[in-house]
């Protein structure tokens, strides 16, 4: 690797939700990892119910530590968060979670909000589900633009939405928005289960492409990278040839990871650090 530096890797609490937020933080100091991804679920953080004063008090915890937060990911999709329902009470609600959750990472002094774009009824119209999207994330930018927060969009699998599934529709959707404060990330199981080639989603994204989520599957899994079957190397190349400069955080979600966190994190550590030298 050229380009690509042990400064980008992050890690994340999405495989410690059974453990205490503080058990996460101190798993941090011991793995000696100073940059996060922050999935803001309950019990560690749901947005809907923190206060500010809670985020600030976190603040402080964090620069305690000299931790930083690299993305602000909030519970969405699969959960009571769509910001393109049909329900127009739910998709404010939604979309009211995002406001806050720019406010919490303004807060925290984080660039960057995940957002996937909702779903419609897959037995609905999908160009109706479509515009409902895209009017949400508009509102949702035009916030994020006051805290100079910049919003990401994830594609969800296409066995979850009917919206945003694969990379030519988030390209799609960053060009209907038009703001510099909406651009996207990739996810390496989602670009396998699209089946697209990475190489080719990194070239059709170009300088919108600014956040990363890494992990192995079958395609599907989120495993700790080398125990799925996903070409993990070529990834890395091809991020290094692209030139990317973003981070480089774990996104590891499987019940077979939840009684260890620490030791799957440090699996995860040991093999980007084998791959990126010092």
């Amino acid at each position: 690797m050229k380009k690509l530096t042990r400064t980008q890797i992050a890690s994340s609490n999405y495989h410690y939700i059974k453990y205490s937020l503080a058990f996460f933080l101190d798993s941090m100091e011991r793995l000696d990892q100073h940059l996060i991804e922050f999935y803001a679920a309950c019990p560690h953080l749901s947005v809907e119910d923190t206060t500010y004063a809670e985020v600030a008090a976190l603040k402080r915890e964090l620069n305690r530590r000299k931790i930083e937060v690299c993305c602000f990911t909030q519970e969405q999709c699969v959960y009571p968060i769509n910001i393109a329902c049909e329900n127009d009470v739910i998709r404010e609600r939604s979309v009211g979670t995002f406001l806050k959750a720019i406010e919490f990472a303004n807060q925290l002094e984080t660039p960057l909000v995940q957002i996937v774009c909702g779903r419609g009824y897959f037995d609905g119209s999908e160009e109706d589900a479509w515009k409902r999207s895209c009017e949400s994330i508009a509102r949702i930018v035009s916030y994020a633009e006051r805290f100079n927060v910049t919003m990401v969009i994830e594609a969800a699998s296409y066995n979850t939405t009917n919206v945003v599934f694969d990379t030519p529709r988030i390209k799609k959707m960053i060009k209907e928005i038009g703001s510099p404060n909406l651009k996207a990330m990739l996810d390496t199981c989602a670009v396998a289960m699209a089946k697209e080639d990475f190489r080719e989603d990194l070239r059709l994204l170009g300088e919108d492409m600014v956040h990363l989520h890494f992990a192995d599957g079958t395609p599907l899994g989120h495993f700790v990278p080398g125990e799925g079957t996903l070409p993990f190397k070529d990834y890395l190349c091809a991020l290094d040839e692209f030139g990317y400069s973003g981070a480089i955080p774990f996104e590891i979600y499987n019940r077979k990871y939840d009684f260890d966190p620490e030791k799957t994190m440090k699996k995860c550590l040991d093999f980007l650090y084998e791959m990126i030298p010092a």
